[in-house]
């Protein structure tokens, strides 16, 4: 199971054509592509709990990173079986490396052995390029990576070392190391490997970045990177980033902003927190486009330790029994709706890759435009195991679909986010061409707002339509789905 952070759909085989991937594209030209895959909250931590434990967010009831909800959770839930524990419980060896759950939130009771350390100090590693100078190219991973301090981390960087001079490289090495041991014998496996990249900082081996000149094509049209026209204030300005950014500064800030073109100014401050982005104020197209650069080089980086991971799984023999299964805890604003961040209920924030390879001749190659949600990993899984399900579980098997890539096991795909200290409920459904949003007054339990988004006609979500007369049937029929 290989879980990246942070990564939207921004793949050769999604139709990326700038992307270099050609691990992930070889994986999903064997397996099943979902081309309409949703996370259920645009946030790692509750993302990560909801996939994990086959429970929708709610059910869950974590909506932030607090460890105190988290906690919380298990306290009330000591029995239930997480996805990795279920197999556990069914014979299966299972290990843990790099980022699968959220920083600091592992269970040591669903490994077979400890998960692997460094995950937590991995966000913020570096490597002091100063220190590597007159140090020979293939000795240099052996020079110490730095952890950078938040507030001092660049938003970017791009030293000249070897793969393995970063924690994804070294955790590659170690999982292979592992695959070579098993050589196909000892109990069935459940491998778990988190890569963090390309969640910021923007940090991968020179090489990486050597595949993408920067071009100024890569921007998006202009009227995408804007809130849409007529949306709610909620759908696309988060309050307690912008309070956070002023008070960091020393500055008294309103509650809201005045005017879209103030809170624009302050839009996107997880990645206004780094050096080398203004902390308020417009972002340059050249910054944009080297942003741009940053996040596909890390992806490719990705790639390539994917790669490498399943080219061990052949030479040793386990490829022709082996699930894997490739997806991402939610996607990641390029400067959409304003947004460089997750956190929104928007398709950009919310749509991710799912690809699923399973052996067996009943399973087959394609992809499918069925709506599929990250919920429905757990009873997948446990499908393809021939496992039973655990009584708890909210999500629907995607078997159906690796059968038969027209098959259809849900009508809508649901993903929601909080806004404003959780004084507005978002929450957001997608039947594949209409995307809409009820954003709801937790206070007095009325609806605040409404979103409706044509992807037929507007696929950058650009015009909100909930508001117009000739809306109020297509929401009508829409909520019948649900």
């Amino acid at each position: 199971m290989i879980a990246i952070d942070d990564l939207r759909p921004m793949l050769g085989c999604y139709g990326d054509p700038i992307v270099k991937t050609p691990n992930i594209d070889a994986l999903a030209a064997r397996g099943m592509l979902f081309e309409r895959a949703y996370c259920q909250f645009s946030k790692c931590g509750p993302s990560r709990l909801s996939i994990l434990n086959g429970l929708r967010p709610d059910s869950v009831g974590v909506f932030s990173h607090r460890d105190a909800d988290m906690l919380a959770f298990r306290e009330k839930n000591p029995d239930l079986p997480s996805l990795p524990r279920w197999f556990k419980q069914h014979g299966y060896h299972t290990r843990s490396f790099g980022k699968v759950y959220h920083d600091g939130w592992d269970d040591p009771r669903d490994w077979s052995d400890p998960a692997e350390p460094g995950r937590e100090k991995e966000m913020l590693e570096i490597v002091d390029e100063k220190a590597i100078e007159g140090v020979p190219f293939e000795d240099r991973a052996k020079v110490p990576t730095v952890i950078a301090e938040r507030l001092e981390c660049p938003v970017m960087q791009s030293p000249d070392v070897p793969d393995e001079t970063l924690f994804a490289g070294r955790m590659t090495n170690r999982v292979i190391g592992l695959l070579k041991e098993r050589k196909g014998e000892g109990a069935p496996f459940f491998y778990a490997v988190g890569y963090r990249r390309p969640h910021l900082p923007f940090v991968a081996p020179r090489k990486w970045y050597d595949l993408y000149e920067p071009d100024p094509s890569w921007l998006p049209p202009a009227e995408w990177r804007r809130p849409p026209v007529d949306a709610p204030l909620m759908a696309w300005f988060n309050s307690d980033g912008y309070v956070g950014s002023a008070r960091n500064q020393g500055l008294k800030m309103p509650q809201l902003p005045k005017n879209e073109e103030i809170g624009m100014a302050w839009a996107g401050y997880e990645m206004r927190s780094y050096v080398g982005i203004p902390n308020r104020g417009t972002i340059s197209d050249e910054t944009q486009i080297a942003v741009r650069r940053a996040y596909r080089a890390c992806i490719s980086y990705v790639d390539g330790q994917i790669g490498r991971l399943l080219a061990e799984l052949e030479s040793a023999g386990l490829a022709r029994n082996t699930i894997v299964l490739l997806w991402s805890d939610h996607g990641w604003h390029l400067g959409e709706q304003g947004a460089w961040s997750k956190m929104t209920n928007y398709e950009i924030a919310t749509r991710v890759p799912l690809i699923i390879a399973a052996p067996g001749e009943a399973y087959v190659a394609g992809k499918t435009k069925s709506l599929a949600e990250l919920v429905d990993l757990y009873p997948t899984l446990c499908d393809l195991a021939s496992l039973p399900h655990p009584e708890h579980l909210e999500g629907s098997s995607l078997a159906p679909v690796l059968k038969d890539a027209n098959a259809s096991v849900k009508s809508v795909a649901g993903s929601q986010y909080p806004r404003f200290r959780d004084r507005y409920d978002g929450r957001a459904w997608t039947d594949g061409r209409y995307r809409w949003v009820d954003w709801t007054d937790t206070k007095s339990g009325e609806l605040a707002a409404r979103e409706l988004y044509d992807h037929e006609t507007d696929p950058g979500e650009t015009l909100n339509l909930a508001n117009r007369p000739e809306s109020a049937e297509i929401l009508k029929s829409l909520e019948a789905k649900k």
